[in-house]
């Protein structure tokens, strides 16, 4: 889709947040006001993705990158609220849903007048989904009995709809198989528990639910019974391709709330911005926010692709969420004791992105899984010659590991491996859009840090090992 549909309607964005949209009252608030929620939902935000036969906007995946960004540069609590609807909240729907659950679903869900959520972590599988205790069992009608606890479910608070994943044994001939499963959260036996008191993301609605055999009808199966380990894959790639554009936004936002400090604060006679110091921080920050701008369009780019999407929305996560928090850590540090200061904006910025860094996927846990699939399934290398530093970096990493199962047992030189690869594919996304000589310079920044990246030593194993022995012990120095 061109900038001729998308453009005017980021402008729309910024137009509506002027006049209604209060960062600060929202966080201090705890709440988004209903009638913001209103507004987007008229603005067609909830349907950006969303097929045009039940009222949607069909955008496409990049285009829908945007309209979170542009959310986020505004406030972060918003994009999330829009971000997952758009993406955990109703792939599954748009994915895998038969014409009658779409026609139930999404023209409500297109127009704003139903917000949906997605429900998947539990009190003993958070980043392990493979641990899920919640349960759905067929009865002799065919009806399902769901039971168990999901917490921490965005949008909880006003969803008309919730994708649950659910084991369902004996469903579809799997003996132990998942499904997800569409659940109407005002159903007997589904009980909302009170909203949490967050770090940040404080507009945004959180809950936990527990499931007390819950009544469904057999039709609440999304796609074929049995499968939900794949689709919860491909739903997790669009959660986390949203999500990075969520830390794009935060990232241009606390980028450009330093660039206008630095140069009006003065200090040792002259403004911040003529300390080498600053100038260098604020280089490397600026590529950073390009790495991740270009990072989340070339994932977003390859949504017909799921297994293209699922490797680059992987490393789009890591490296969006960690550098997001970065900048937002910098704006504060460059504005000095102001940043510190809730008024300024600049630490609502930093307890916003923090989340991001653990939900959708703990960012510890999808570097190892990065790895290994790297490990086991390496990327294609380009033919750019530009390009074939980096990547000849992050394959001798690779192949420094050997093979077999000693390689596949090392979660360590996983983690390193994984680290290496967001920072390659940032740089490469980067590398390839890169067309002004500002870009060009980002373009290049990153492909150094990413050598640096790829090659770092692992810390010396021997004093490794004893401070592992007395923290296992609980002895701390």
């Amino acid at each position: 889709m061109t900038d001729d549909v998308v453009e005017p309607l980021v402008r729309s964005i910024r137009d509506f947040a002027k006049g209604n949209i209060r960062s600060l009252e929202i966080d201090r608030e705890h709440t988004i006001p209903p009638a913001v929620l209103r507004g987007l939902g008229e603005l067609g935000l909830f349907g950006v993705t969303l097929p045009t036969e039940w009222g949607g906007a069909g955008l496409t995946a990049v285009d829908a990158t945007r309209v979170v960004i542009a959310l986020a540069e505004i406030d972060r609590s918003v994009a999330t609220t829009v971000g997952l609807h758009l993406g955990l909240g109703t792939r599954g729907l748009v994915a895998w849903g038969t014409r009658a659950q779409q026609e139930k679903w999404l023209p409500s869900l297109a127009a704003g007048e139903a917000i949906a959520a997605f429900a998947t972590t539990e009190p003993e599988a958070g980043s392990d989904l493979s641990a899920l205790k919640a349960v759905a069992v067929a009865g002799p009608d065919g009806r399902l009995r769901l039971s168990g606890t999901k917490l921490y479910v965005t949008n909880a608070g006003f969803a008309s709809v919730l994708t649950v994943t659910a084991s369902t044994p004996g469903l579809g001939g799997a003996a132990r198989g998942t499904s997800l499963l569409l659940v109407d959260p005002k159903s007997p036996g589904a009980l909302i528990q009170p909203e949490e008191r967050k770090l940040g993301l404080r507009g945004s609605s959180t809950c936990a639910f527990i499931f007390e055999d819950v009544t469904l009808a057999p039709d609440a199966v999304l796609g074929e019974p049995g499968q939900g380990a794949a689709q919860l894959a491909h739903v997790l790639s669009w959660g986390r391709m949203l999500l990075s554009a969520g830390c794009v936004g935060t990232a241009r936002t606390a980028l450009k709330a330093a660039l206008e400090h630095v140069h009006q604060r003065r200090q040792f006679q002259r403004a911040l911005i003529q300390q080498e110091v600053v100038q260098q921080r604020l280089a490397r920050a600026s590529a950073v926010a390009y790495g991740m701008s270009a990072l989340v369009q070339t994932a977003a780019s390859a949504e017909k692709d799921w297994e293209l999407l699922s490797r680059l929305t992987t490393s789009s996560k890591v490296f969006c969420s960690e550098g997001g928090f970065e900048l937002a850590d910098l704006a504060i540090q460059l504005h000095g004791g102001s940043g510190y200061i809730e008024d300024t904006g600049m630490a609502v910025l930093m307890r916003d992105a923090r989340v991001t860094r653990i939900f959708e996927g703990a960012n510890d846990v999808l570097l190892t899984h990065a790895g290994l699939m790297e490990l086991t399934a390496p990327a294609k290398v380009p033919t750019d010659e530009v390009l074939a530093p980096l990547w000849k970096a992050v394959t001798a990493r690779r192949e420094a590991m050997g093979s077999g199962i000693r390689a596949l047992n090392r979660r360590a030189q996983q983690h390193a491996l994984g680290w290496a690869v967001a920072w390659r594919d940032a740089a490469t996304a980067a590398t390839l859009l890169a067309r002004t000589p500002v870009e060009q310079a980002c373009a290049a920044l990153l492909r150094e840090e990413a050598i640096t990246v790829s090659s770092a030593q692992p810390l010396p194993a021997g004093p490794t090992a004893v401070l592992t022995a007395a923290l296992l012990e609980g002895v701390l120095p």
